[in-house]
């Protein structure tokens, strides 16, 4: 009797249509993306024609394309999560009132990145000072804190930084505020080519606000930026239906909540205690008891007072020189418990 193997009876399953010229530079095209990354697909044809590819153009576009490393689509609006990322920038600007009279304004601003809610506080200079208390007045009018903090550039929070704007080396007292707020920071400086419109908060203020607004005196200055922000925060856009200030509303659900008064943050200063048992900061001198001379310790600054710690020794001072709290210019502020139905009031510049 005769027998069939499988082999016989079923039909040998063969592909249709003929095997791509542009898969045996599979190979070729890979090695050249890992190499360079940014390489344009004319450039690649030519140089896999150069090496021996006789196929067709379309082919050899569709492999490149599949192998090819994709870029991450940026967040659109719909995509950003409440509560996740807030926006900050410092900037100084040389105001001309109608007088004539011209000042250097320093300013800090906060936006957060889903509901598109911004303030802006007048401050007295640009040091690590005034701009972790204006942040923490933000945070706390904001109604709580975001999981990052992204700054436009490094200076003051950083001593040093790369050429890409990146911090080498913290501010020491800027981590310490960063880690008792138990925020996360880094710092999105860009340069060239990568710096487009609305990419530096701080500018952005200076040229839609300062170099678009003509001012009386300082105090129109503050109630112009007042109105100002009152527009932005309640105006809808294009983008979104919903007005900055309603997104805030859902938002803070998302906020952690600021665990102590803006009031009572002290900033954190490495000092020594000198051998008259002083301690020096900011040109003003300190007494500590006379045990403590040469012991290294703390500064705790705050508005009002300086507390020092060295050792087991501690003094608490007076502040000597004490600076003027950040302007509350900051638009908008809810009026309510949370839970409660959200009304929002402008808030009074002080």
């Amino acid at each position: 009797m005769e027998t069939t193997t499988s082999e016989e009876t079923e039909p040998v399953k063969r592909g249709v249509g003929r095997p791509s010229k542009a898969q045996p530079f599979r190979a070729f095209v890979v090695d050249l993306l890992l190499k360079h990354p940014q390489l344009r697909s004319l450039e690649i044809v030519r140089r896999a024609k150069a090496a021996g590819y006789d196929g067709g153009k379309s082919a050899l576009y569709s492999l490149i394309a599949s192998v090819r490393p994709r870029r991450s689509r940026p967040l659109s609006q719909q995509d950003k999560v409440p509560g996740e990322i807030s926006r900050h920038g410092m900037g100084q600007v040389d105001v001309r009132f109608k007088g004539g009279e011209v000042r250097s304004v320093n300013f800090f601003a906060t936006r957060l990145e889903y509901s598109r809610w911004i303030a802006v506080s007048i401050v007295e200079d640009q040091s690590i000072e005034s701009l972790v208390r204006a942040l923490v007045h933000h945070f706390d009018a904001i109604g709580g804190i975001p999981l990052l903090a992204a700054f436009d550039r490094p200076k003051p929070i950083g001593i040093r930084s790369d050429r890409d704007g990146q911090v080498i080396e913290w501010d020491s007292a800027f981590a310490y505020a960063a880690i008792q707020l138990g925020l996360g920071v880094e710092v999105r400086a860009r340069r060239g080519a990568d710096r487009g419109p609305g990419t530096n908060l701080g500018n952005w203020v200076k040229h839609f606000f300062f170099k678009s607004h003509t001012f009386v005196n300082e105090a129109d200055m503050e109630r112009q930026l007042t109105d100002w922000l009152c527009d932005l925060n309640t105006r809808a856009t294009e983008l979104n239906a919903k007005t900055p200030a309603i997104l805030l509303a859902e938002e803070r659900q998302r906020l952690r909540p600021l665990k102590f008064d803006p009031r009572n943050l002290g900033l954190r200063f490495p000092v020594v205690v000198g051998p008259r048992a002083v301690v020096v900061h900011e040109g003003q001198s300190y007494t500590m008891p006379p045990e403590s001379v040469g012991l290294v310790g703390a500064l705790h600054l705050y508005p009002d007072r300086v507390t020092i710690v060295a050792g087991r020794y501690e003094a608490s001072h007076p502040r000597h020189v004490q600076k003027k709290p950040p302007a509350a210019v900051l638009g908008w502020r809810s009026n309510l418990a949370p839970g409660a139905a959200t009304t929002l009031r402008p808030a009074a510049a002080t």
